[in-house]
């Protein structure tokens, strides 16, 4: 779901992302202020069932065409769009003849929409399905090693929907260059996603191309998830150096999906530089990572715990990169002394304040540099 235009309210596109979470979907939300390429981009590399867009204030007049012309320009003319907020009843017919699948006008009720989105998306699922049966499959492997976004999203979106583990295996061509692969972790509310953005940012400036695979946590009710990761992400998203996919837990433990491994498999066949991975960062659990990415970063903040959880088994174990995010708190320096007393000194320590952009060009330097002892 994308806001796109001038319009800085979201709550109306947030209630219906809840709604549509709460329907068992995994929804993706990119945040406000969305220009049409950028909409199209995360359609492509989310490689979506659905790519739903709200407009206000006659907005969709103009900007409608010029999204399904950005869609067509990066290769997926296919992804359905469905449209909302401030649609006047006579600009349905107009909305549809410019190729929208769906429009919706404001006094339309969630379980309609519920409805109506579900039954596109099935469309889309047997055109994908058709596509891969068609041999499809084969054209997205040959341009993965291309850098072609469009056929990494698909490619990743046939690993994540179930394809056999060996299936996998035979097709993925031979990795033309190891990319540095950086996994990142901690308690929610520690600033990870806004850490990743910066490092993102870091790593741009440094002529680096960027892949990211961030994993949100699902209802353990409705089985939906809302992946809002994009959204704290806005300043690099759009960028085409960068590469943004979003994935959903699907009742996984240990922080990461079931097909994670998989899809980690395919992006580093991708030509990109550098990989990193977001994990659900729920507890002292989430390390299952560690089998991918190295370094482990590991996100802890002033204040949150006594020095005992240093002393306790899981990630504390694993990490080798501590990042003490929004160090300008009270107990940064504090936090620092207690992890090396009970650590050592072997392992990096990063103070950042993630949203000032300070420490990150630090921690990019220990992630690009960094050595297994």
């Amino acid at each position: 779901m994308a806001k796109i235009g001038l319009d800085g309210h979201d709550r109306g596109v947030k209630v219906l992302a809840r709604g549509l979470r709460d329907a068992g979907m995994e929804v993706i939300y990119t945040g406000l202020w969305q220009t049409p390429a950028a909409a199209a981009k995360a359609a492509i590399e989310e490689d979506v069932d659905v790519l739903g867009a709200s407009f206000h204030s006659a907005a969709h007049m103009t900007l409608v065409p010029v999204l399904k012309n950005e869609l067509a320009k990066l290769g997926r003319p296919d992804i359905p769009v469905a449209i909302g907020g401030i649609i006047p009843h006579d600009d349905v017919q107009p909305m549809k003849d410019a190729g929208c699948a769906l429009v919706f006008e404001t006094e339309v009720s969630m379980a309609t929409i519920v409805s109506e989105i579900n039954k596109l998306a099935a469309k889309t699922h047997e055109h994908r399905a058709t596509n891969a049966k068609n041999g499809r499959l084969d054209g997205w492997l040959a341009d993965l090693p291309k850098g072609n976004r469009a056929a990494l999203g698909q490619l990743l979106t046939w690993v994540e929907n179930g394809a056999c583990p060996d299936d996998i295996a035979a097709k993925l061509p031979a990795v033309s260059k190891e990319p540095v692969i950086a996994g990142f972790t901690g308690a929610p509310g520690v600033g990870k996603s806004t850490l990743i953005g910066r490092v993102i940012r870091e790593l741009r400036d440094r002529n680096k191309t960027v892949g990211v695979l961030a994993v949100d946590p699902v209802s353990p009710i409705t089985g939906g998830a809302l992946l809002g990761d994009r959204a704290r992400m806005t300043m690099v998203a759009a960028d085409e150096g960068v590469f943004l996919r979003s994935s959903a837990s699907r009742g996984e433990l240990g922080g990461l999906a079931p097909t994670t491994g998989a899809m980690i498999e395919v992006m580093k066949r991708s030509n990109i530089d550098v990989l990193l991975i977001e994990t659900v960062g729920a507890g002292q659990n989430d390390f299952t990572v560690r089998q991918w990415a190295s370094p482990l970063v590991l996100l802890l903040m002033p204040g949150a715990g006594d020095d005992l959880q240093l002393e306790k088994a899981g990630i504390i174990e694993v990490a080798e990169v501590f990042v003490i995010n929004k160090a300008d708190l009270p107990g940064a320096g504090k936090l620092e002394a207690q992890i090396r007393e009970t650590l050592g000194s072997s392992r990096e320590i990063v103070q950042t304040v993630a949203s000032h952009g300070e420490g990150i060009d630090i921690l990019v330097d220990s992630i690009l540099g960094f050595k297994k002892h």
